[in-house]
């Protein structure tokens, strides 16, 4: 297990990679701490995990976006300072597996790590909760709309099918099982009494 940190606080950095030993014993990690860095670690030696913080100097989105190109399969947790109210979704966006706030306690950045390595999505629960409320807030609900015998996991599922993901891209960012995403997606089927993506589709289009 080959671990990149890209840290610029030595004493974060030094936390951080004191925390990997302790979880990931067998681990190798290298530390970078400019971004003038990362792109060479990464051509030069093949990383399983990178732990990013995304506001060092000269960083951006784009960084995540130059990794995951550079090296396909690496997984890129991001660990940082900044707000994961606004910047969890865009890091994901742009190809992270998983936002991490710094303000959250060692044993999540263990689970957030061993989500990330398990080639699932992480977020923490508040975005979770976030992302399904906005989600349910954005469906038009009235009292005669299909929609409200949807639970709002069912909701949720179907929202992100409709925006075109597949099931395996959902199980990922839910951290479900595909099986069950894909009775969620049959429950959604039987229940607005359609069949088909494109009837689905052509369904909603109809409600909105």
């Amino acid at each position: 297990m080959k671990v990149l940190i890209i840290e610029s606080q030595p004493l974060m950095r030094g936390a951080i990679r004191q925390e990997i030993k302790d979880h990931l014993p067998k681990s190798k990690i290298t530390h970078v701490t400019s971004i003038d860095e990362v792109m060479q670690a990464v051509r030069d030696q093949s990383f399983d995990l990178v732990i990013l913080e995304i506001c060092i100097k000269g960083a951006s989105m784009q960084i995540i976006k130059d990794i995951c190109a550079s090296k396909l399969g690496i997984k890129i947790l991001v660990y940082s300072s900044l707000s994961e109210a606004i910047y969890a979704l865009p890091a994901v966006s742009s190809g992270a597996h998983g936002f991490l706030s710094k303000d959250s306690s060692i044993d999540q950045l263990r689970i957030a790590v061993d989500t990330v390595l398990g080639s699932k999505i992480y977020f923490s629960k508040a975005i979770q909760d976030a992302l399904l409320s906005q989600v349910i807030a954005n469906v038009n609900f009235s009292d005669h709309d299909p929609l409200k015998i949807l639970t709002p996991r069912e909701s949720l599922v179907m929202q992100l099918l409709l925006q075109g993901n597949k099931v395996r891209e959902i199980a990922q960012k839910l951290d479900l099982q595909q099986s069950t995403v894909s009775t969620f997606k049959l429950k959604v089927f039987k229940k607005l009494k359609v069949d088909s993506m494109m009837a689905l589709s052509a369904k909603m289009n109809m409600l909105r």
